[in-house]
């Protein structure tokens, strides 16, 4: 664990002055999920998975048995050291009828391993309740600093369920920032 803590200190502090040479070294891989059993929404779900070269150094770092898994003790190892990512808000842009959104409370649900790749699962808790029949909410990924990508999946960027996933519809577009791919912009029918 001392290794990847030094690693992610080490990467983030080169970021100082050189930014703007600054190219992607991590891909993540980043959606988000909203459960719409009704369509006021004060919590969301963010998936990442890293590159499978960046996962297979993590791996090394938090699998003390070497079975290519993340259990127990290790999960919560993991999941410790990606707190340092909370000083970058996670990398979640969030915002509700253009006005920018900062979550109260970011939890790290999940941490594990899929096809030798390293997963997150991030508990966003929003501060307060959106009522998506009546305001969008548009959700997206970056980093200005511009060390980790946030790619859009194929799926794309949003995956709903629930009862009112199907009244939703997401619409998704480009971003302007240069260091997101796309926006997803969310609103509910009226009726």
């Amino acid at each position: 664990m001392k290794r990847w803590r030094q690693l992610c200190t080490a990467t983030l502090m080169c970021l100082g002055a050189g930014q703007a040479l600054a190219h992607p070294h991590i891909w993540i891989d980043s959606y988000y999920q909203v459960n719409l059993t009704t369509p006021a929404v004060q919590t969301v779900d963010a998936y990442w998975k890293f590159d499978v070269f960046s996962s297979i150094d993590m791996l090394m770092a938090f699998d003390q048995d070497a079975d290519g898994q993340l259990n127990g003790l290790e999960k919560a190892d993991a999941a410790q050291a990606m707190t340092n990512l909370a000083q970058y808000d996670y990398f979640l842009k969030i915002q509700v009828d253009g006005r920018a959104l900062q979550p109260t409370h970011v939890e790290i649900v999940d941490i594990g391993i899929q096809d030798q790749a390293l997963t997150v699962q991030l508990g966003v808790v929003l501060p307060e309740t959106v009522d998506l029949k009546t305001s969008t909410m548009t959700l997206g990924f970056g980093d200005p600093e511009n060390y980790f990508a946030l790619v859009i999946p194929e799926a794309g960027l949003i995956k709903l369920t629930g009862l009112m996933a199907e009244t939703c519809t997401p619409m998704e577009q480009d971003a302007d920032e240069f260091y997101m791919e796309g926006w997803v912009d969310l609103r509910c029918d009226a009726s």
